[in-house]
């Protein structure tokens, strides 16, 4: 009768999968690696393969340990796994790797010299202790921050390097750091405190350590399983290395092809040598997709084939038909949001709603125009992960600078940038600062021209200069605003100030570059513009209501994007220097590709491509290339028509109102096409000469492939804008 209920048991379970998800399942002993490509129902395979060692195998639940990446993946999965295995599932232990830590350490805070109900410090906290080891050490770097140095030291421990290892690795830039590290770590200690990043350094060191300790976990989780391993980094490898080093009964679930966090650790390395570390693993590869259409699908492998660092997979679907792929060259970034949100439009009135439409950008600059137009229109958006433009710190900054040029009695903005970039003027600073503008009868403004009647006051003779600037802001031509703005930008050195927060600093100086650009936008669309009217016309888009709850259109950064899904994508902005990003494009081309594979693997049905000739970037208007991505996408997916022009319609200029009026540039001046064909020697400008060895026709035009002299790598051109003559 038992063994009736088992097979029933066994059956169930089974039902409704693939084959490949089906070995996954009945896999039971030894290493697993599963490729889950996108969509291939990866979170389905997990929870059923725990539900089979249990119910099937009799596992006890507590010998099971699942881990993954964010609350939000843990909570589906062990929802999904009690509706497999019922209460047993509140015994398997699914957590994040961060969880998992602090699970562990709270266990054995003695090892770590720790006592019980040690607190946990967040990024906050890390950078208010760092600040006071800085202060305390008298380091006067220019460019070390608490947050730049915090990151530096989160860095270090993700790749498990100790205050004295980091001792002698560090490079001249970080020399400043290594006793800040040091420091830290003593002070943290003596506070009774860990930080996030200690969860898992700290677990893997003891491990290490204490071989009791580690055999403990060994024995209870007899079969460990991590999710997205392509994310991982070298100390959340060496986690799952240790406690599956005896038992080698690691599962692996992941998909290099949407491997996108380098830049805060991951390590692609860790999926694509699975094999050498568990040499007698089995590799499955989920390649059934169960989301998107045969033509995005097709789309996407395509893309993704030309990334060497990779392993071979193609999605496909069994499902039939699906739209082909829409891809639109605009005039400008303008006309390109203009068209996206006229499209979106459409496909409401079809009856697909506003929450099942994403706009997918690169940077979080480019959602500016999308904002402004949805706000016009009356439509709801909400930022996915993110902040509104006119929301983000750095623009509040700059609009808090200019408010006081316009209405210096707006004490409110003022105290907001009195000392942002810091000028050594703090809290105590402020405080009889503003003691002097009561007893004196006079605005916080007017008090800093007598900043220096503040005896013993540090920063007085700064904030006295900060007045004069002021002056002088005011007295700029009231019609060019821009130049005020562009002066603020100059004289504080707000640019510098941001560069100093390391990668997140990038993005925070293209928000301002965009906001530069959508002053001078407000210049060239009024006839009488002034800076007064500017500040006004904004304060309409920060008083934007919460769309939580509501139809609304999703705005989102592709890296944002990742495990999320809709029915019709806007993927915009896909340009060269935009995607693949100016500061990839000589070392990172392939995590951009991935990058460009995730975009399009969220669609369901509807898939739209577009690109401008020009785009404003800092202020101006500037020729704009197809991004090398659109041309590496198989031709046979895109509608016929492909990459047709959006016109400029009256619509498109009178909704987004700052481009009427611009004057139209010429396109930029392209390179004489050289006929070409295999086996032509040529000369090109910059790499001199070299033989086709490969051509073929893209959406984006005639694109050939050369091999220089003395060069191994082929190198893609699209004929059009090469700059090559062909030589004997």
């Amino acid at each position: 009768m038992k063994t009736e209920l088992k097979a029933k048991i066994e059956e169930e379970l089974l039902a409704n999968l693939n084959p490949v998800q089906k070995q996954a399942v009945l896999h039971n002993e030894g290493p697993l690696l599963i490729l889950a490509g996108a969509g291939s129902g990866k979170t389905r395979v997990i929870t059923h393969r725990i539900a089979y060692l249990c119910r099937v195998l009799n596992v006890p639940p507590y010998r099971v340990c699942a881990v993954t990446f964010t609350n939000k993946a843990a909570g589906e999965m062990h929802q999904r796994l009690y509706g497999l295995i019922g209460p047993m599932a509140d015994s398997v232990l699914v957590r994040t790797f961060h969880s998992l830590g602090l699970y562990i350490l709270r266990r054995n805070a003695p090892k770590l010299g720790l006592k019980s109900g040690f607190s946990i410090y967040d990024q906050n906290d890390q950078e208010a202790l760092i600040k006071r080891v800085i202060k305390d050490l008298d380091i006067t770097s220019s460019w070390l921050t608490p947050r730049a140095a915090a990151e530096r030291i989160n860095r270090a421990r993700d790749q498990m390097v100790s205050p004295e290892k980091f001792e002698q690795t560090a490079d001249r830039y970080e020399e400043d750091v290594i006793p800040i590290y040091r420091e830290y770590m003593i002070r943290l200690r003596k506070n009774n405190a860990l930080d996030f990043g200690d969860l898992i350094y700290e677990t893997v060191r003891m491990f290490e350590r204490e071989p009791e300790v580690l055999a403990d976990y060994q024995s209870m989780w007899r079969y460990f399983m991590i999710d997205e391993y392509q994310d991982t980094n070298h100390a959340q490898y060496m986690l799952g290395r240790l406690i599956a080093r005896d038992h080698t009964n690691i599962a692996v679930v992941g998909d290099d092809d949407q491997s996108i966090y380098s830049w805060r650790g991951a390590d692609i390395e860790n999926i694509l040598s699975f094999e050498k570390d568990y040499p007698n693993c089995t590799v499955l590869r989920l390649e059934e997709n169960y989301r998107s259409t045969a033509p995005i699908l097709k789309a996407a492998s395509s893309l993704i084939a030309h990334n060497s660092e990779r392993r071979e997979k193609t999605l496909f679907t069994r499902q039939p038909g699906g739209e082909k792929i829409h891809y639109t060259v605009y005039e400008s970034d303008t006309e390109e949001a203009a068209g996206a949100i006229s499209r979106i439009k459409s496909l409401k009135q079809q009856g697909i709603p506003y929450a099942e439409s994403a706009v997918f950008y690169r940077t979080n600059a480019q959602s500016r125009h999308f904002e402004e137009l949805l706000r016009r229109d009356g439509i709801p958006y909400l930022l996915v992960g993110g902040f509104r433009f006119y929301d983000r710190k750095e623009i509040k900054d700059l609009i808090a600078y200019l408010s006081v040029v316009v209405n210096p009695e707006d004490s409110i903005s003022l105290m907001r940038i009195i000392n942002t970039p810091a000028r050594g003027f703090g809290e105590a600073g402020l405080a009889r600062l503003e003691a002097l503008s009561v007893t004196e009868g006079i605005t916080l403004y007017d008090a800093m021209a007598r900043a220096g009647e503040l005896q013993g006051v540090r920063g007085s003779r700064a904030i006295m200069d900060l007045h004069s600037w002021f002056e002088n802001w005011r007295g700029m031509n009231p019609a060019r605003p821009s130049l005020v703005l562009e002066s603020i930008i100059e004289k504080t050195g707000y640019l510098e100030f941001l560069a100093k927060d390391e990668n997140p600093g990038e993005s925070r100086i293209e928000n301002v570059e965009e906001f530069a650009s959508s002053i001078q936008e407000f210049e060239e669309s009024e006839s009488e513009p002034n800076l007064s009217a500017y500040l006004q016309q904004i304060s309409l888009y920060s008083e934007q209501g919460d769309a939580e709850g509501q139809d609304a259109v999703n705005l989102i950064t592709l890296h944002n994007a990742k495990g999320l899904e809709y029915r019709a994508v806007f993927f915009t902005g896909l340009e060269e220097g935009t995607i693949p990003h100016t500061f990839s494009l000589e070392d990172n081309i392939e995590e951009e590709r991935r990058l460009a594979y995730v975009g399009i693997t969220r669609a369901r049905e509807f898939l739209y491509l577009s690109s401008s000739r020009f785009r404003r970037i800092q202020g101006s208007y500037q020729p704009r290339l197809p991004s090398r991505f659109i041309s590496e996408i198989d031709v046979s997916v895109f509608e016929e028509g492909i990459a047709t022009r959006a016109q400029n319609t009256p619509r498109a200029r009178d909704s987004m109102g700052s481009f009427a009026g611009v004057g139209r540039r010429p396109p930029p001046p392209s390179v004489q096409v050289v006929p070409v064909q295999i086996g032509d020697r040529i000369r090109h400008k910059s790499y001199g000469p070299g033989t086709v060895v490969e051509q073929e026709d893209t959406v984006a035009g005639a694109k050939i492939g050369i091999q220089f002299d003395g060069d191994e790598k082929v190198r893609y051109f699209l004929a059009r804008f090469a700059p090559i003559e062909k030589i004997e």
